[in-house]
């Protein structure tokens, strides 16, 4: 497959990799020190999985626009946008690269609920992928990612059942391109299921992690009745949306969640910490206007993101 790459980080570099590595015709949109790094080094991946821990360092293919991907690889079959969704990033790239990607079908693979939908007003609703990875994975520099223990996995299907044939072939061939660079993957019918179950884990607990300053295990074991509250108000609105969740999802996921080491936090959880650029809005945010969209009060939300935007204004 011919496979743009939007983002070399965490995500992107690492999937990216593993593609090009499988034989896959695979490039990367990079800008500034990380375009430099994969012109005279290529991406490199550690794989901390298993033990020993390995190296490898691939040669991938990069430039500044998707128009230019397209003239490396001789077309492009599909486009994956890893980039973070951070305040000032342009989410599906510049002005040339979203006229770069008209009619090709494009993969999501952000922690919001709003950028699948995002994503069909701009390219077509048939031609989104909406995808959810699943992968412990930490970018160390530019092109520099290090897998951590932990699932290897990208899902992704299309946001209608009525999905045109062509973006379905395309879809399962790319989990099939996945599943040969050691991922596991799958295309199915459910993915806006997929997208809504785990921001149902990732966003209340990365945000009420944050309000408590609180590593997961304390969100369990100290106020486990809060962090089912913010579940809750994402469960409505998602099926306030039409999202065919299951009947006991927030269940499960209060039940993943204790199941997770009890000392973790999640990133946008440790970059609010830091005062970095986070993406609280991109999360938090996503749900409050989804839930306008969806005439459904988010009162819990609406509180947390007032207070942390206004904590890290002071900070």
């Amino acid at each position: 497959m011919k496979i743009g790459i939007l983002g070399a980080g965490a995500i992107g570099g690492y999937f990216g990799g593993k593609l090009k590595a499988a034989g896959h015709d695979v490039a990367f949109v990079a800008r500034g020190e990380t375009l430099r790094v994969l012109g005279e080094t290529g991406v490199t991946l550690i794989d901390a999985h298993a033990e020993p821990a390995s190296t490898e360092v691939i040669k991938v293919p990069a430039a500044q626009t998707f128009a230019e991907v397209k003239k490396l690889l001789g077309g492009l079959d599909v486009a994956i946008i890893a980039s973070k969704a951070l305040p000032g990033n342009e989410t599906f790239g510049s002005a040339e690269d979203r006229e770069a990607l008209q009619g090709i079908p494009v993969v999501t693979t952000h922690n919001s609920v709003e950028i699948p939908y995002l994503a069909a007003e701009e390219f077509g609703e048939e031609n989104i992928l909406a995808g959810v990875a699943r992968v412990y994975a930490t970018r160390l520099g530019p092109a520099q990612i290090k897998r951590n223990p932990g699932p290897l996995a990208l899902a992704f299907g299309p946001l209608s059942a009525n999905a045109p044939e062509s973006l379905r072939r395309t879809g399962e061939e790319l989990a099939a391109a996945l599943k040969e660079a050691g991922a596991s993957s799958k295309f199915h019918d459910a993915a806006l299921v997929d997208v809504w179950s785990k921001a149902m884990f990732v966003t209340p607990t990365g945000t009420l992690g944050a309000l408590a300053d609180k590593p997961i295990g304390y969100l369990c074991q100290e106020i486990p009745g809060q962090l089912e509250a913010f579940m809750r108000e994402v469960e409505a609105v998602g099926r306030a949306l039409g999202v065919e969740l299951p009947e006991n999802v927030v269940e499960q996921t209060m039940e993943f969640a204790r199941q997770q080491h009890p000392d973790s936090t999640s990133s946008m959880q440790r970059d609010i910490k830091e005062g970095l650029p986070n993406e609280l809005d991109a999360q938090v945010g996503a749900i409050r206007r989804m839930g306008v969209k969806a005439g459904v009060a988010t009162p819990l939300w609406d509180f947390a993101q007032e207070v942390l935007e206004a904590q890290l204004r002071t900070a």
